[in-house]
């Protein structure tokens, strides 16, 4: 009999534990809410070293890379990013920088993206080594909550930071710079 209650009170801790560890914190799923575009945007700068990469689709002009440039430069210089900045630079790439076939191989790369992400909404925002983090970007996001720095797409520890860096190195190099 003591044996059933010592294994009953394990599994009720056990249980509690399992479900305090899936139940979300409010403050961090809203966080992974309303930060979904700053994450887009960073995923952005991957999508567009891809079709830069694919022969299919017309290179970036010298014209495009220069304002993609400033752009990136911008948010280099962003400790912050604000999920309302990300949107008016993700705009302004999607709407004043890409020509319509660009736009289209980017979001043909994003979706193939996102079919091969699981998890929920925010998942596989680019934590690359996972260090103390989830691999839907936890600890970013408790600093973003925090009010704290928050630029995930500078973040060289972190897959979007690199890709982001690589296509930085690469327009810099393209222009010059």
């Amino acid at each position: 009999m003591k044996r059933i209650v010592i294994l009953s009170v394990a599994a009720l801790v056990l249980g509690s534990l399992a479900f305090a560890q899936t139940t979300p914190d409010p403050a961090i799923q809203k966080a992974r809410e309303d930060t979904v575009v700053v994450f887009d945007l960073g995923r952005t700068f991957g999508y567009l070293m891809g079709i830069e990469k694919d022969a299919k689709v017309a290179a970036l002009s010298t014209t495009q890379l220069k304002r993609l440039y400033d752009i990136m430069v911008a948010i280099k210089a962003t400790k912050r990013v604000e999920p309302k900045q990300a949107e008016t630079w993700l705009e302004t790439i999607e709407d004043g920088i890409l020509t319509p076939a660009q736009l289209m191989a980017v979001d043909k790369l994003a979706a193939a993206a996102a079919a091969t992400r699981t998890g929920t909404p925010g998942a596989g925002t680019g934590t690359g080594t996972g260090k103390a983090t989830t691999d839907t970007g936890t600890s970013s996001l408790q600093a973003y909550v925090a009010g704290g720095e928050f630029n995930p797409i500078t973040d060289a520890t972190k897959t979007m930071g690199t890709d982001f860096k690589a296509f930085f190195d690469y327009v810099a190099k393209k222009l010059g710079k």
